[in-house]
């Protein structure tokens, strides 16, 4: 193998974990915020968390797609958290995960070897900047 096929296969490897990096984090989001929105009374912060799951829900069949589409096989699985976490507790953390998700999203759609799909990460990159928002909106509603 010639030093140009060893850094293709290098960057596809670095891609591929990115990517399931990126869909572990969007799964785990998917889980918990229904049941987050469920202990909220307040019914605007209610809809917050409703609408970072649903985007969450869209950011991981992207990126599984992607992953399918670049010869992989996406990595399903989900973290719980612990029982007795806080609300406040869990948004800091999640906000921590959404900071992370935007990360991958970018460093992904930099290495991503087609055009619409660097786009379709740009835009994921993108839309976890405004998820970041929503999640200090929430916080500062709790």
């Amino acid at each position: 193998m010639d030093k140009k096929d060893e850094k293709t296969e290098e960057t596809s490897n670095k891609l591929m974990g990115l990517l399931n990096q990126a869909l572990h984090l969007e799964y785990s989001l998917i889980v918990h915020y229904p049941r987050l929105a469920n202990t909220i009374k307040d019914e605007e912060t209610r809809k917050l968390v409703l609408e970072l799951g649903s985007g969450s829900i869209r950011h991981a069949d992207v990126v599984a797609n992607t992953i399918t589409q670049l010869g992989g096989e996406p990595d399903w699985s989900i973290e719980l958290y612990p029982e007795d976490m806080e609300t406040v507790e869990i948004f800091q953390t999640q906000l921590g995960k959404e900071k992370l998700a935007l990360k991958l999203h970018r460093e992904s759609a930099d290495l991503v070897p087609s055009s619409s799909l660097q786009a379709k990460l740009s835009t994921l990159a993108r839309e976890e900047e405004q998820h970041i928002k929503i999640v200090n909106r929430i916080l500062s509603r709790l």
